[in-house]
Order: structure tokens, then C-alpha cells, then sequence
């Protein structure tokens, strides 16, 4: 069981005892959903349920056929149709659990517009430097995204000691996975190497299993596949304004 302490934008979580609470390291293996329409079209589609394409699928089922897609214990997912039929492809003998708090960001009145459009609304440098005081209109603040997506991560580690799982992949999208890393990421390497994760890829990452209800840190290790090319975000529909 798991409780919440906030004190002004810093949360704690508070992990009662359970079976395996004694766990050390657990690897996390983040993949982005593969691509949709909307990726194509240079839209952010958000709370809007978009499908994987069927090029998008294709895609996805070449890197599994590529490269290694590491075994894990556990998988989880955002409830998107596209971050479930990800972990499907990717790993057709589990069934993902599927946690609310790893959707992706809630643009309200802009979901599923135009990249323009939603930078407009909010500042374009405001869009990518996740500041926590953006508030979409009819939607979700920054601030109260990550709150959100530690919640989910905390849910996911809980998941992993309640079930002794060391290894865990989690399924879920572009810009709540840049949301999280911002405020828990802990790395040597450049940030805009983590800006928008290509679809269908990811990072290995690691956390320790107690010390992350104190401090939500969250250790880079390798991007994944490994081996497979990363196309650079700035070539993206995403990137036409970015300052």
C-alpha cells in the first residue's frame, strides 16, 4: 500500500510493508507507442484514442524482428489503444497491466491538434521546458502531470515488490515520458537527447525500489533497442517552431 505525501511541488511516497518490499534495483525498460496518424500529421493527440497506423504497425513488428526486445517480467500501459497494441506486439505472451495515471498529457481544448496550435496556446518555450505553471485550457497543468505520472511509476514499482519482479517495460507515450523524465531523469547525457522518443523505442532505465518513495530518481542506462537508429527529433513535425 502506498500513500502520498505533497509538500508545496515536491511528493513523497510512503510505502507501507508488503511481501518483497527488501528489493533492490529494478530495471525499466520505457518504450513510446508506435505511429499514428496523428504522429504523421504532426499532431498531439493526448487523451484522444488514436490507433496505431498500420504502417505504424509494420514498423513496430520490423523492430521486433531487428532487434533484441528485452525480456522482462512484468509489462504495463497507458490505456491508449496505441501504447496497448505496442505492448502486444512487442511482447504477445503477457497481458499489460494498465494503469490510468500513464496517459498521456490532457491538452483539453487543443487535444489532438496541430502541434502549431497547442504551442500557441501555451508558449512554444513553455511546451518544452515542461514548465509546471502551463495549464491547458480545459485540461492538465505540467505540474499536475508529473504528480500524475510519479503516481503511475510509483504504482508500477509497487506492482514490481509486490510480485518480486526485478524487470519491468511500461508502454506509454511522448510527452508525459519527457514530463517525467525532466523532473526524475539522472544522467550525464545532453536533455535533447530525451525530447520526444522516436515511436516504437525507448530507454533502459533503473530505480532503486525503496529509495525512490523518497527521492523519484530514475537511472539512465542505454537507449533501446539497441542498435536501432533514433531518428533526430528536430527532423519531426514537432519540432517546425521550436525556440
Amino acid at each position: 500500500m502506498v500513500q502520498c505525501k505533497i509538500e508545496g511541488s515536491r511528493v513523497t511516497f510512503l510505502l507501507c510493508k508488503s511481501r518483497g518490499q527488501n528489493m533492490g534495483r529494478i530495471t525499466i525498460y520505457f518504450f513510446r507507442h508506435g505511429e499514428t496518424i496523428s504522429n504523421i500529421e504532426g499532431k498531439c493527440a493526448g487523451r484522444t484514442d488514436i490507433p496505431v497506423s498500420d504502417e505504424g504497425l509494420e514498423k513496430l513488428k520490423e523492430i521486433k524482428s531487428s532487434y533484441d526486445i528485452p525480456d522482462v517480467q512484468l509489462i504495463f500501459s497507458s490505456p491508449a489503444k496505441r501504447a496497448v497494441a505496442t505492448a502486444k506486439v512487442y511482447y504477445p505472451d503477457k497481458s499489460p497491466i494498465v494503469f490510468e495515471q500513464l496517459w498521456e498529457v490532457d491538452y483539453g481544448a487543443v487535444d489532438n491538434e496541430p502541434f502549431d496550435v497547442l504551442s500557441k496556446a501555451v508558449g512554444n518555450g513553455s511546451y518544452f521546458s515542461k514548465d509546471p505553471s502551463v495549464m491547458y485550457p480545459g485540461g492538465e497543468s505540467y505540474l499536475e502531470a508529473s504528480f500524475r505520472i510519479r503516481a503511475g511509476i510509483t504504482r508500477v514499482i509497487s506492482r514490481c515488490i509486490s510480485e518480486n519482479a526485478d524487470s519491468a517495460a511500461i508502454f506509454f507515450h511522448g510527452d508525459i515520458m519527457d514530463t517525467l523524465f525532466k523532473v526524475c531523469l539522472e544522467t550525464d547525457r545532453s536533455r535533447d537527447e530525451f525530447i520526444l522518443c522516436p515511436n516504437g523505442l525507448g530507454y533502459r532505465c533503473s530505480v532503486d525500489s525503496i529509495k525512490w518513495f523518497e527521492d523519484q530518481k530514475i537511472y539512465f542506462e542505454e537507449f533501446i533497442p539497441e542498435g536501432a537508429p533514433r531518428p533526430r527529433p528536430e527532423d519531426s513535425p514537432y519540432f517546425s517552431g521550436r525556440v
